[in-house]
């Protein structure tokens, strides 16, 4: 898969794209794919064009505004709804990510992450945390809420590389990824009618089969839309996370020194360390009338692109925005997991594995290390999120 060079200042992200975060807070730009729209970076007008119902994302399906034509369902999902249609859905998966739920889930990521971590120790050093903690545990975690099979880990893992490419594969050929997780979750959901258990789908086949609260479709693409937001995204925040955290030891010294700031540094990773380093990476709406924002007219149906990893370094919001300060006072005030009524339902069980993993592995390895210069790792490229192909450390 391409690769680029992980820059210092904010991994991952060239200069000319951080220049272009820094411009005019609204602004009408032409996207690499040719797609013209407008571009927000500023976090007042971001959490706008998230909020808002004048920016629709039912709107952006229709005229054909997305990130990965090849990963969109044939029929509207939870993501390309609006409304009460996006309302009901949403209430159907909300409960499973209840602060409560999470908190019980706790003591499961922890052994996960404890196993996970022994079997780091075993190896011995050097070792690569991307390959043995951070892809490895939200997959696991997420299959076990779904309650979809250990074994077929690999399987999925090869599907999510390509549904998730937005270049790095051919669009036939992530299209074919899709279609084989339809097929999965659609097999899945058919085991589990014939073997019933206490997982996150069997819920959703109860909503469907005992209260028509959705449809078989809406069924098998919920399925398949928590299992590839469960991992990926967490996977590629837990190595630009914890790359923040090596690469500045005055932040690791303090954090070592006292734990209780677990819960901020996770914000500070969160609002720092963008999941996305192409220009426009973000959120799509599109507006349903015209629409002022940040000084400017948008026209009605224009394409409108939330730079959500803009907004997180708005100098407006974030005094020193590229400085990474685990004490930094408001920085849960970020919109990575977006804003409004899409935002992720899944933002607390996110927070809560990148607190454990983070804690467990400093207890587990007072003297961890980067193996490797920061100049020297490596970013995917073509692909949705932008993260570290390999994150070598010792200790």
């Amino acid at each position: 898969m391409p690769a680029t060079a992980a820059g210092r200042e904010l991994y991952g992200v060239p200069d000319p794209v951080r220049e272009l975060w820094r411009q005019a807070p609204v602004r009408e730009i032409t996207t690499e794919t040719g797609m013209k729209g407008w571009l927000v970076t500023g976090m007042e007008e971001v959490r706008v064009a998230l909020s808002d119902p004048r920016f629709s994302r039912a709107e952006a399906r229709r005229i054909g505004a997305v990130v990965m034509p090849s990963a969109v369902f044939e029929k509207p999902g939870i993501n390309d709804l609006d409304g009460p249609g996006h309302t009901r859905l949403r209430r159907l998966v909300a409960g499973a990510f209840s602060a409560r739920r999470i908190r019980a889930l706790r003591p499961r990521v922890q052994r996960i992450t404890d196993e996970l971590i022994t079997a780091l120790a075993a190896a011995g050093p050097p070792a690569d945390l991307i390959a043995g903690l951070c892809r490895p545990l939200p997959l696991t975690v997420i299959f076990e809420i779904l309650g979809v099979p250990h074994q077929d880990r690999e399987r999925f893992s090869g599907w999510a590389d390509r549904v998730m490419a937005a270049g790095a594969y051919p669009p036939e050929e992530s299209l074919k990824a899709l279609h084989a997780v339809v097929d999965y979750m659609t097999e899945l959901v058919d085991t589990k009618r014939r073997d019933p258990d206490d997982s996150l789908l069997q819920d959703l086949i109860a909503a469907r089969d005992e209260h028509d609260r959705l449809s078989e479709q809406e069924l098998v693409h919920l399925g398949c839309g928590l299992l590839m937001a469960g991992n990926e995204s967490t996977a590629t925040m837990l190595g630009k996370g914890l790359l923040a955290l090596l690469d500045n030891p005055d932040q690791l010294a303090a954090l070592r020194a006292d734990p209780s700031l677990l819960p901020s540094a996770v914000e500070e990773v969160l609002r720092y360390a963008p999941l996305a380093a192409r220009p426009y990476g973000g959120q799509v709406r599109a507006t349903t009338c015209d629409v002022e924002l940040g000084g400017v007219t948008i026209p009605a149906h224009s394409v409108v692109l939330a730079g959500v990893p803009a907004a997180n370094l708005d100098p407006g919001t974030f005094p020193d925005p590229v400085r990474f300060d685990i004490t930094r006072e408001g920085a849960a005030e970020h919109v990575t997991f977006g804003y409004g009524p899409h935002r992720c339902l899944g933002a607390q069980l996110a927070r809560m594995e990148l607190e454990v993993a983070f804690g467990s592995l400093l207890a587990a390895f007072p003297g961890l290390r980067q193996a490797v210069p920061v100049e020297e790792l490596s970013h995917a490229e073509g692909r949705l999120m932008t993260g570290l192909l390999e994150l070598p450390v010792t200790w």
